[in-house]
Formats: C-alpha cells, structure tokens, sequence
C-alpha cells in the first residue's frame, strides 16, 4: 500500500527565485513520499534549474477561477449537495469577516480544489507563505477537505498591510505551521494571538550540501559577488554606493549581480550615475548550475539586505546557505534570520542596515585579509552542515508531515 498522499498548493511552481521549494519537494521525494504539486498560476517564462529534471510529481496548473464554475461541483452527482452548501454558507459567514478583497475568487478556487483533491486521494497539503494560497487551503480544509499547514517565510507576517487577525486564523487552523527562523518566531508570538502562536515550529530552510562543494582554492582575485530578485529590500542600491566609494578610493575590484526584478532599470541608472559600469555586471538570471560556477570562483559574497519601505524584508535568504556551503564568505546585514544564518558574525561579517561605508569597508576588509576569508570559509561550512542540511532538515519535515497525516480525527469529513 503507498503512503499516504501529499499536496503542494503554491502561488507558482516552478518559480527561479524560489530555489528552496524546489529542493524541499526533491528531499521529501527521495524520502519515499509521494506528491502532487497545484500551482494556482502558470509559470512565468524564465530560465529552469536543472535539478527541476529530477522532479518525479505531477505539476497541475488550476485554471484561472473565471474559468471554474463552482456549480459543476456543488451540484455534481456523487457529492452530497446539501453537505456541501451548509459548509460553504459557514465559509461565507466566516469569509466576510476577513474583509480580504479576493475572498469570493479563492472560495471558488477551493471549491474547485475540493473535487480534485477527492479524485487524487489528497490528504494533506503545504503552501508555502502565509498568502492567498494558505488562505486556500483554509477555506478548502474548512469545506471539508485535506488538513493544510504552511511555511511562513517573511513577506507574508511582515509587510504593514498583513491583517494579524487572519493570519491568526491562518496558523490557527492548520495542522502545524512552520517559519524559518527564530526571529520569525519570536515575532509571531508577539503578534498573533495565542492559539496561532502554539501551532509555529521553527525549522530552517535546507540545502541540499552534496550540490554545493566546498572551495577554498582557485577563486578570483577582487571579486564580489551578489545574487537576489533586483528589489528594495536586497540593499543592491546600497551595494552600488558602496562600490563608488570603493571605486574612488582606488581598490582594484569588480562586482557581479544575478538577477531580474521591478527594481532593474532604477539600478541601471544608479551604475550609470555613479560612474560605475566598468566594475559592475549585471548577469541577469541564471540557473543555480550558473549560479554554482559564479559563487565557486567569488572572492566574497555580499548581501545588504534591509526592511523595506512597506515593511518587507528577507528571513533566511537561500543564497547566504548557500554561499556559507561553498566557502564563500559573506557579508550582510541584522535583518530577521540572517544573523542566526552567520552565527551573529562568527561565520561572516555583519554590517548596520543602510549603512554604506560600513558596507565598503567590510568588502574592503575582506578582500584584503585572505586569512581571515580561510576562516570564515572553514566556519561557514561547518554551520551549514550543522544547522543547514536538507538531509536532516528534510526528515524532520517528513515527520511532521507523518504527524498531520496519521492524526485522526482531524479534518471534516470529505462530501462525497
């Protein structure tokens, strides 16, 4: 007999940005679990990682819920009709309290849902942010479908327009919800009420450290190396400044950025002003086997990560894991998780937000002390292997999955 059956509910899948999704469904897989992935959206139209070949679950986009009729599933033949309205009027109820502006169009996405998780034998699913599909995944639990539980990341608790009172709900509801870092954690206890809080279980994001050897030899010598979505809250506006007053100071250099997003063109003219197109290159995106190459030949790593304007922020940014796994030294900021990542500067150095000579003397500093980058390269594997593996990261996952799946009595019973 299989196991029982696991769902991924995501916004988008898969997505080039969200490498850690990827490797997590990979790690759950070759632990024996099988799983099916919805994607709510198509894709967008980006480079693939090639370890997305490896992916042995099906990728079911759902139709855009303009296209569902949710009749065709309250008034199918083998479901009980009236079982299925009295839940959908306690949603409703429910629903409208939320005040969430796409409420009516998520119900008929989790209507839709309801049918398709029956007919697969779904059990359990996972989202991934405590968004619109979390949300989903709650108004389908409560129809009487699958358990659901979350990972909460940072966006999703720390932005200024999330509402504390259904993101309660959200963690409430679930099965067990789980964030990345401990500074998340103590967050949401300070923000949700109690009932949520107890549902939130701390667990790193992990990396698959087969896929990222460990180098300390044959790296560029100057080379600065950083990698995210071009937004406001990696700090690359703050990188650049920083690479002027490098550039004008005289240190031989050059800086290389991976990476697409809204904020490309504001950045492009911020190289153009400062003068500083002859040391910058902006690589666009690439997939993690590119991203590979570029961080086994770096010199150092930087990532000025600040809160953003709305409130944003980064948690636990993969390519900080990452780069720690490799032996590339990092230098960031004491944004949310990151100083749990570089032990509070024992593995890396950590410079004030928005702090730009700070962040040029750091890159300074590092570039110019080969036997303290030997160090922190040595300690930064040494974390990622303790605290970091997806191998051990991933089981404990796989256990809590068990936990939800064998739980009785947990979930409505299905309408069929």
């Amino acid at each position: 007999m299989s196991s029982p059956r696991l769902a991924y509910l995501l916004k988008k899948f898969p997505r080039l940005s969200e490498t850690f999704i990827l490797g997590e469904i990979l790690s759950q897989e070759r632990m024996g679990r099988d799983i099916h992935v919805f994607s709510r959206r198509s894709p967008d139209d980006e480079p693939r990682h090639p370890e997305l070949a490896h992916l042995k679950a099906t990728i079911e986009n759902l139709p855009h819920y303009r296209e569902i009729d949710p009749w065709d599933t309250l008034f199918a033949d083998d479901w009980d009709a009236e079982a299925v309205f009295s839940k959908v009027g306690r949603v409703v109820r429910e629903g409208k309290t939320w005040e969430h502006p796409r409420f009516p169009s998520l119900l008929v996405e989790a209507l839709h849902l309801l049918r398709r998780t029956n007919e697969l034998g779904i059990q359990h699913i996972h989202s991934h942010f405590a968004t619109d599909s979390a949300i989903v995944a709650m108004i389908l639990n409560m129809l009487g479908g699958p358990t659901y539980s979350i990972t909460a990341h940072a966006k999703d608790i720390y932005r200024n327009t999330v509402k504390p009172e259904l993101l309660s709900k959200i963690f409430e509801n679930s099965a067990f919800s789980i964030t990345v870092c401990d500074a998340n954690a103590r967050y949401l206890a300070e923000t949700i009420d109690e009932k949520g809080a107890r549902q939130v279980r701390r667990l790193y994001n992990g990396i698959d450290l087969d896929s990222f050897e460990f180098t300390e030899s044959g790296r560029d010598e100057g080379h600065v190396l950083s990698i995210g979505r071009l937004v406001e809250k990696k700090g690359f506006h703050i990188l650049f400044d920083a690479a002027k007053l490098l550039k004008d100071k005289g240190l031989a250099f050059r800086l290389s950025i991976v990476g697409e997003g809204e904020d490309r063109e504001q950045l492009l003219e911020q190289i153009e002003r400062l003068g500083i197109g002859d040391i910058v290159t902006m690589h666009g995106a690439m997939d993690q086997g590119q991203v590979r190459v570029l961080m086994g030949k770096a010199t150092v790593f930087a990532l000025p990560c600040i809160i953003g304007d709305d409130g944003n922020r980064d948690a636990l940014p993969t390519v900080l894991l990452e780069s720690l796994a490799m032996g590339l030294p990092c230098i960031s900021t004491p944004v949310t998780g990151i100083p749990e990542i570089l032990d509070n500067g024992g593995c890396g150095l950590i410079v004030p937000e928005h702090d730009v000579a700070a962040t040029a003397q750091a890159i300074e500093q590092l570039l110019g002390d080969e036997a303290r980058r030997r160090e922190f390269s040595r300690l930064g594997r040494e974390r990622a292997e303790t605290l970091f593996n997806t191998k051990k990261n991933a089981q404990i996952l796989f256990d809590f999955f068990e936990e939800a799946l064998n739980r009785e009595g947990q979930s409505c019973e299905s309408p069929t």
